[in-house]
């Protein structure tokens, strides 16, 4: 029985990958690149995972697999890649994989990943450090004049993690507070005897390790589902504590049907503390970024291998984390490049690829003949220099009303955005426009994107690169009820956000790297916006480079139809084409 393994990974990029290799830190994913075949992808708009990882494995095209963000199309009716599978009696497993895709009927999903800004329902308390000198720790950001990320007020674009929080001083020692967006809370009794942390746990005490990661410890004595761990970074004879304490996810919310997975350890979907040089104990960054990606890695041996799955995916967020913290000072283009500090980035950056090539070897060693193991990304990523405020500019154009909130009056704004759709897909309001006013209302939209501008040195810069009404947007994808009524990207280096000294259009106030509102060929010194696909099984071309530059890229649909075509399946209802160049004799659509 022939099987796919897809190792996806947020945000994986060629020239990072090529670099790493070359420098002999990836010895498995140079081994892959020596037994398989590699290529770019190109990302549909916008180039976040959301969309181009529904439309990676649906295999079709935004307007038919894409409602948005935690919005599932229904398979069957769409006639999806899954659809296609479950008529075969195939089935597939996401772990850890959007929630936008639905694993409904014979198929399996294992906490699938939650992007919206509620809290999830997976989790029981969030990733926290625990100190003593809180207001050292609260000190070191300072107030933030900028939000980047969509929708508008989120902080998607920084990645941070849990926050620090006190250690509350007791008769006992301390309180440390798990606590979670639910209003789930939890206090323990920390205690320090000789330079010792233990933490009383229910009628165990349990002695802290410094410097590394405590077991798991199960959390039923207190009639909670799930379990937690603690690192205890420092304590030392000043009396300064710090604890970090991992993630607890509710073991009966990640899965309707979990005996599939019976694994010694839980599933935490989030670190602790995010992946850059300046991270207290960034050791316990590693550690947990490679425990969950060993995690992932036994899952798709033990249902691939074992249980009869025909379809294993996943998608991994370490790197992606890494270049969001680490790219806007490594890369030469970037307007925070710093030659005497790049290294210390492009070393957080190589270790998480070193996390993933650990995992990588193990998939290339223990599966079977009939096993096509797929590296894969939804995109990349690079520097970010402008930061743009869509909503700010529109009102300048008198095309939109803002509320005090600085969101769209829906009672009187002519164009709107949908926090779900990414971003980049402006909306006609028809409770106040006129059907005879809309086409001269997109005209001045269009032109007025246009126009949107900044001085750069001598030079003027676009911030838009591209902009279509939806009806011309048929060529990248977008088509249906759903779509936008003008579909566009910002240019390379440019991220949407809001500044609170009132810019529409601004310099980016901190180093950073993104990918979802650029257009999707955004490239530079270091970065770029394509996806990639390595794959590796019987049939695959060996040491195969698709040259887009001469054959033009695969797109994110095209992937679908090659597993498709792998699984002995039909490609009737999908719109990508099958990877004909990766394999070893040339391969003729199924019918």
């Amino acid at each position: 029985m022939r099987k796919a393994i897809i190792f996806g990974v947020d945000g994986l990029t060629m020239p990072l990958l090529q670099r790493y290799v070359a420098q002999g830190a990836l010895p498995h994913i140079a081994r892959m690149l020596q037994q398989g075949s590699a290529a770019e992808l190109l990302p549909f708009i916008s180039a976040w995972g959301d969309v181009n990882w529904v439309t990676f494995l649906a295999g079709q095209s935004p307007g038919t697999s894409w409602i948005g963000q935690g919005l599932p199309p229904d398979n069957q009716q769409s006639r999806n890649l899954l659809a296609t599978m479950q008529e075969a009696g195939q089935r597939a497993a996401l772990v850890h994989f959007p929630e936008s895709v639905k694993a409904d009927g014979d198929h399996f999903s294992f906490a699938p990943y939650w992007g919206r800004a509620q809290p999830w329902p997976g989790e029981i308390f969030r990733p926290m450090g625990h100190t003593t000198r809180l207001t050292e720790r609260l000190g070191q950001g300072g107030a933030k004049q900028q939000t980047l990320g969509w929708p508008p007020k989120s902080a998607l674009a920084y990645h941070n993690k849990g926050a620090w929080q006190a250690l509350e001083a007791s008769e006992e020692g301390y309180v440390l507070w798990l606590r979670g967006g639910h209003g789930d809370e939890l206090a323990l009794t920390l205690r320090v005897e000789q330079g010792q942390p233990s933490l009383q746990f229910g009628e165990q005490r349990v002695v802290l390790p410094i410097g590394q990661w405590s077991a798991w410890l199960s959390l039923a004595t207190y009639d909670i589902p799930g379990s937690v761990r603690f690192y205890c970074g420092e304590c030392d004879a000043r009396g300064n504590i710090e604890i970090l304490q991992s993630q607890v996810t509710r073991t009966d919310a990640l899965s309707s049907d979990a005996r599939y997975l019976q694994q010694q350890t839980p599933f935490f979907s989030k670190g602790v503390a995010k992946a850059a040089p300046q991270t207290p104990y960034l050791a316990a960054t590693w550690q947990e970024g490679d425990e969950q990606s060993q995690w992932l890695v036994d899952s798709a041996l033990e249902l691939t291998q074992r249980q009869g799955f025909a379809l294993w995916a996943t998608v991994h967020r370490l790197v992606d984390e890494s270049h969001h913290n680490c790219l806007g000072q490594t890369d030469p283009d970037s307007p925070f490049f710093d030659a005497q500090q790049a290294e210390q980035y492009d070393a957080v950056m190589r270790r998480s690829y070193q996390i993933l090539d650990d995992s990588i070897g193990r998939l290339l060693d223990e599966t079977d003949e009939e096993t096509l193991v797929v590296l894969a990304s939804d995109h990349g990523a690079v520097p970010n220099s402008y930061m743009c405020d869509i909503y700010r500019y529109l009102q300048k154009q008198s095309l939109a009303v803002l509320d005090a909130q600085g969101l769209p009056d829906m009672a009187r704004s002519p164009l709107y955005l949908k926090a779900e759709r990414g971003g980049l897909e402006i909306f006609v309001n028809h409770d106040v426009v006129a059907p005879q006013q809309v086409d001269d209302l997109c005209a001045r939209t269009l032109q007025a994107l246009s126009g949107w501008q900044v001085q750069e040195g001598d030079d003027v810069r676009n911030a838009v690169s591209i902009a279509l009404r939806r009806d011309d947007a048929v060529a990248l994808g977008f088509w249906g009820d759903c779509a936008g009524d003008i579909v566009f990207a910002y240019n390379t280096g440019f991220v949407w956000g809001v500044s609170q000294t009132g810019e529409d259009i601004c310099a980016v106030e901190e180093p950073g790297a993104n990918h979802g509102p650029q257009k999707p060929t955004a490239e530079t010194a270091l970065g770029s916006n394509y996806g990639v696909m390595l794959a590796r099984g019987k049939g695959i071309r060996q040491g195969y480079y698709h040259p887009r530059q001469q054959r033009g890229p695969y797109r994110m649909t095209d992937p679908a139809a090659t597993l498709a075509h792998w699984l002995g399946l039909n490609t009737r209802d999908l719109d990508g084409r099958i990877m004909s160049e990766i394999f070893d004799t040339p391969q003729e659509p199924q019918s």
